[in-house]
């Protein structure tokens, strides 16, 4: 029997997203057909002239206006990669057109758009997948490490470090040192990314598949290692405490730290406590980091003018991978084909990323608060 295609709109080429990265998995899926690129007539003019580039690039048509994409002959499926503001408009757009949908790690700005998204696709029946967060190197390695026995009858807590090697620090004025913390709510900038949510997510990612509901957080993130981020008041870097149901002691580390500060794009390492033993998982090599840090300042690399932070650019690296795939977003594209096959969930859904963005949030509001936030009661 032949294997059934499924057709993919991609929904916008934001610079605020993973669109391109998805390119290839979708070329490159035997099951997959990339139909057309589609996006608003009201976006800026530079985001338009990159998604009629990527139509142009793959041979297949720009829809202006999402809504008549969707009407389309032969879309299955549609790569949401707008902006985290626009996200769960077009999600809703997409299910109530009984549409399946590929979400580029956040559903919305706020958890009430969240609970929307989740409503609209599980009230369409249609099946959805956020990739990002359950199909890494560091979370099949740190599942193995768990299902192994080796750690003991429980889990007891659990540690994670994932750090970006990416830009340049730079000095920080002292007025820039006293900005006030920005609240959440704010997340698109033209020049950063606000670390807490898009690296911070991974780590909670983790944490979801290894232990229970989080019901406590606290959070810091008042220093800083890059300017661009300290005269916004949002944060580059942070570290996060969770509870968990059973009472597990669960952090985190997350952010963007420079281009020299790791031989292989960044930390991406978890410690795992057990009733028996304590495991250190890595999804990188080398799992003792040794390294020359002049081979990367006084090389000829810069990151290129048009991408100062990196955003969809790699940091030099001197060391070979464990993997090819170490966000794992090829065991995504999979798992959620199979659940397309079979009419079945796939491992990380619409309501495992609602709840992510939940703890998050109560990230950012115990950073403000100065104080710990009680899930329970929230």
């Amino acid at each position: 029997m032949n294997a059934p295609i499924y057709g993919v709109l991609l929904a916008s080429f934001s610079r605020h997203s993973h669109q391109s990265s998805f390119v290839p998995l979708f070329l490159e899926h035997p099951q997959i057909r990339i139909v057309a690129v589609a996006d608003e007539a009201d976006i800026d003019g530079h985001l338009d002239q990159t998604n009629r580039r990527w139509a142009e690039q793959l041979g297949v048509p720009y829809v202006t206006g999402i809504d008549r994409a969707l009407e389309l002959d032969g879309v299955d499926v549609v790569s949401i990669g707008h902006e985290i503001e626009r996200r769960t408009d077009l999600i809703c757009r997409a299910a109530a057109a009984g549409k399946h949908l590929w979400i580029d790690k956040f559903l919305g700005a706020s958890i009430d758009e969240c609970d929307t998204a989740v409503e609209a696709v599980e009230r369409a029946g249609v099946r959805a997948i956020v990739p990002s967060y359950a199909y890494g190197e560091l979370v099949n390695r740190a599942e193995f490490a768990l299902r192994s026995g080796q750690l003991g009858d429980d889990l007891l807590g659990v540690h994670v470090d994932l750090l970006f090697a990416k830009g340049w620090p730079r000095p920080i004025s002292e007025d820039q040192r006293t900005t006030p913390f920005l609240p959440a709510g704010r997340w698109k900038f033209d020049d950063i990314k606000r670390e807490l949510l898009t690296v911070g997510a991974y780590g909670v990612g983790l944490i979801q598949r290894l232990c229970g509901a989080t019901v406590q957080v606290y959070a810091q993130a008042d220093a800083y290692f890059f300017p661009e981020h300290a005269r916004h008041g949002a944060e580059d870097f942070a570290t996060l405490t969770l509870v968990d149901d059973a009472g597990r002691i669960c952090t985190l580390c997350a952010g963007r730290n420079g281009v020299a500060t790791h031989p292989s794009g960044g930390v991406a390492r978890a410690w795992l406590m057990g009733t028996q033993a304590t495991a250190t998982v890595e999804a990188k090599r080398p799992g003792i980091d040794s390294f020359l840090r002049p081979d990367i300042i006084e090389s000829d690399y810069h990151p290129l003018s048009d991408d100062p932070m990196q955003w969809h650019s790699g940091s030099p690296s001197v060391s070979i991978p464990v993997s090819g795939d170490t966000a794992g977003l090829s065991r995504g594209l999979d798992d959620f084909v199979r659940a397309l096959e079979d009419d079945v969930d796939p491992a990380y859904t619409v309501r495992h990323a609602r709840d992510n963005m939940r703890t998050l949030l109560a990230g950012y509001r115990s950073i403000v608060e100065r104080a710990p936030i009680d899930l329970a009661k929230s």
